[in-house]
């Protein structure tokens, strides 16, 4: 069941995809979430949300490519499944927020709190997570790439499955408290 509802939203993102063009935030997509917070399958590509209260949306499956949610607060928010690549997450306040499966790859998550997050299967590759709170966060298979976790702060996060060597890892608090200091040259 889990899989028929994966092929139902991949394909009509890939369908809504192309009727707007790439880089272009759906007007009425953009009302909606603001109105209802209730926008699963939205195109907000590029959009400025930065400092909103998004608390516990609904941005299932949406695209917010190149969006500024610098500050925004989503804690709560369910974003599993979501297009947030080389999006402004500077400092955003994604506490409890469901990420499985998303799209983070260069996004940039610095001073973000991520505590009690779920990133399992999480796309992370070259994402910036510097300084970034992670404290009981969920990255059970997460691929991190060469992403920046320098000051990030994973204490009793869940890392199993996650690759973590090409990652940068300078005063980076693991999981067990342990403060690692590799690649800080």
């Amino acid at each position: 069941m889990k899989s028929k509802f994966l092929v139902v939203c991949i394909t009509l993102l890939v369908v809504l995809g192309f009727a707007f063009p790439a880089g272009a935030a759906n007007p009425e997509d953009v009302d909606l979430l603001l109105s209802s917070k209730d926008c699963p399958v939205c195109i907000l590509d590029e959009v400025d949300l930065s400092g909103m209260n998004l608390a516990g949306a609904n941005l299932t499956v949406a695209s917010l490519q190149g969006a500024d949610l610098s500050g925004a607060d989503l804690s709560g928010a369910n974003l599993i499944l979501s297009y947030i690549n080389d999006t402004n997450l500077t400092e955003a306040n994604l506490s409890q927020a469901d990420l499985n499966g998303a799209d983070l790859s260069n996004a940039t998550l610095a001073g973000a709190n991520l505590t009690r997050a779920g990133l399992s299967n999480t796309n992370l590759t070259d994402a910036d997570l510097s300084n970034a709170n992670c404290e009981g966060a969920d990255l059970l298979g997460a691929i991190l790439g060469a992403a920046n976790l320098e000051g990030t702060n994973l204490k009793g996060a869940n890392l199993n499955g996650v690759n973590r060597r090409r990652a940068r890892l300078c005063h980076t608090v693991m999981p067990d408290g342990v403060v690692l200091d590799r690649d800080c040259s």
